[in-house]
């Protein structure tokens, strides 16, 4: 249908979400290390662009699982990469719910600090994540 295999398509929609994502967690701290808005700003959007960007990722990655076939058990969550990914891809949106409930500002400095490890946490999760793609497609 394509002319070439549906599967290789996710790889070439991951790279995406998981470098946007990372980026605004990078950005958030920057810019509240600096004090400028700016970096927020790029932080909000990073966040905005790699949930979008996400969406595309978990559908190609339900037509790559065709051939791998990992989703037909998807528990424990921790140790299937399809998982994994699809729960960070959840928490990365209710992060995006939070920051659009904001108007695209960091929460205040009693919420900052806990938006902020959340962040750090699903971007270590996404990349274990990645990580287990990796060796399921075996390109590691």
């Amino acid at each position: 249908m394509f002319g070439f295999e549906a599967d290789a398509l996710h790889p070439m929609t991951i790279h995406f979400p998981i470098g946007l994502l990372t980026m605004s967690f990078v950005f958030d701290v920057m810019g509240v290390i600096s004090r400028k808005e700016s970096l927020n700003a790029a932080g909000f959007w990073c966040l905005l662009t790699g949930v979008a960007t996400f969406i595309p990722a978990v559908i190609t990655g339900f037509w790559a699982d065709e051939s791998y076939g990992h989703m037909d058990d998807p528990f424990p969550i921790f140790s299937t990469h399809g998982s994994l990914q699809i729960l960070g891809g959840v928490l990365f949106l209710g992060l995006l719910a939070w920051r659009l409930r904001q108007k695209s500002d960091l929460p205040a400095r009693p919420l900052l600090f806990a938006y902020l490890s959340l962040n750090g946490i699903i971007v270590v999760l996404v990349s274990y994540g990645s990580h287990l793609g990796a060796i399921l497609g075996e390109r590691l």
